[in-house]
């Protein structure tokens, strides 16, 4: 019987931990969207020195995807909410 408490008990705090780390992980992407002039500017400069990122660069359009981070975090938020309603 202490064993399916116990049990239950870490299984109703799993999906608590989905919902509020997805919530936390959609606001990053959000504040990161509005402030994308700020950090942009680095990330390019962090993969200017990187050779492999040159021969990438003249196949893939927008490599790094440094436009496109806020929303692969806001969509990692999203699905981190929808595991929580599993």
């Amino acid at each position: 019987m202490k064993n399916k408490t116990i049990q239950s008990a870490a299984s109703g705090a799993r999906p608590l931990l989905y919902l509020v780390s997805g919530i936390v992980v959609v606001l990053t992407g959000l504040i990161g969207s509005s402030f994308g002039s700020v950090w942009s500017g680095q990330v390019y400069e962090l993969f200017a020195g990187i050779q492999i990122m040159e021969y990438i660069e003249m196949y893939v359009p927008y490599f790094p995807f440094v436009p496109f981070l806020p929303i692969f975090t806001i969509t990692l938020g999203a699905f981190l909410i929808l595991k929580s309603k599993e």
